[in-house]
């Protein structure tokens, strides 16, 4: 009696992995199709960025990339193509993770990374917002050692077909929905995204030393997108964004940062406190972010700097 609940027992046991299993694939497969559909919208411009970019200039970063660059002024006045990768709330991990998958298939002439103050610090959510590229995580072997870092266990995550989308699901079905399908309304010019309203945030200031303890994991991943940049001879310059604060002192990522530029021979730009950016009529919302107005200035001003160094590289070559 004991032998057949036992045998009973273990052909349940069988019965439900198989469905597990089966209902995995389908659901997985199902998902990965409503992925693969998104469009516009962040998921768009995710696989864009991976997939499909071949501009000229690329523009890395964060929301402060996403908001502040705009690729039309570039092509304007540099006469070079440009997208905007820029993705909310990531920072080196991510960009590090979109110049990797861009270089596999070609190398852009300039890469513009925008820095934020606090890059090296160590948080907890800087490994779990890499869900953004687990999608990419079987076609894109490139990226996988970067996806990994969320955990030791994310590649036997991977063995199921609905992980990669858990966390996208909501945004996903509502992507799928004609209305916002058509969104019309949603600018997206190259990747930037414009932002319109007006502050109502006062200028404030900082007089804080910012967080000193360092996460070496984002450090080597910084060191490694210069590294390879370098390798592809892409020109790669590094920006700090203004924000509507006064910093009475250097945040020691920005220290660090500018240390290892100085060694590599990469430009840094740093507009934390540049005094063209402290009027509330240049940003939007609670002041972390410029309008287009604002955004319009600061991509002339990175421009400009560009541009001088560039003559600047030039008048060194032809006195060689």
């Amino acid at each position: 009696m004991k032998q057949k609940q036992l045998q009973s027992l273990l052909f349940k046991i069988i019965v439900f992995v198989f469905i597990a299993f089966l209902l995995d694939f389908v659901m997985g497969t199902f998902f990965a199709s409503l992925y693969s559909k998104q469009k516009p919208g962040e998921i768009y411009r995710i696989t864009y960025s991976i997939d499909s970019t071949k501009q000229d200039v690329l523009i890395f970063g964060s929301s402060t990339a996403n908001h502040h660059y705009i690729p039309e002024i570039f092509k304007k006045r540099m006469n070079l193509s440009c997208y905007n990768t820029g993705k909310d709330n990531q920072m080196i991990f991510y960009n590090y993770a979109i110049l990797k998958a861009v270089l596999e298939r070609y190398s852009p002439k300039i890469a513009v990374l925008d820095i934020d103050r606090g890059e090296f610090k160590t948080e907890e959510q800087s490994y779990d917002r890499l869900s953004a590229l687990i999608p990419y995580y079987k076609s894109h072997p490139e990226i996988r050692k970067i996806i990994e870092l969320r955990s030791p266990y994310e590649k036997y995550k991977m063995f199921s077909r609905i992980y990669p989308y858990n966390s996208l699901i909501f945004t996903m079905i509502m992507g799928a929905i004609e209305s916002q399908k058509e969104r019309k309304d949603i600018d997206e010019q190259n990747g930037y995204i414009p932002l319109t309203d007006s502050c109502y945030a006062n200028l404030i200031k900082d007089t804080s030393f910012g967080v000193a303890h360092f996460d070496s994991v984002k450090i080597n991943a910084f060191e490694s997108f210069v590294r390879d940049c370098k390798r592809a001879n892409v020109e790669l310059y590094i920006v700090i964004s203004p924000l509507l604060v006064e910093y009475l002192h250097e945040d020691p990522s920005v220290t660090l940062i500018k240390q290892i530029a100085k060694r590599d021979d990469i430009s840094v730009y740093d507009f934390s406190n540049s005094p063209l950016f402290v009027s509330r009529v240049l940003f939007a919302g609670n002041g972390t972010h410029l309008n287009d107005t604002g955004a319009r200035i600061f991509t002339n001003q990175v421009i400009d700097s560009i541009m001088k160094d560039q003559k600047l590289a030039l008048r060194r070559q032809s006195a060689n």
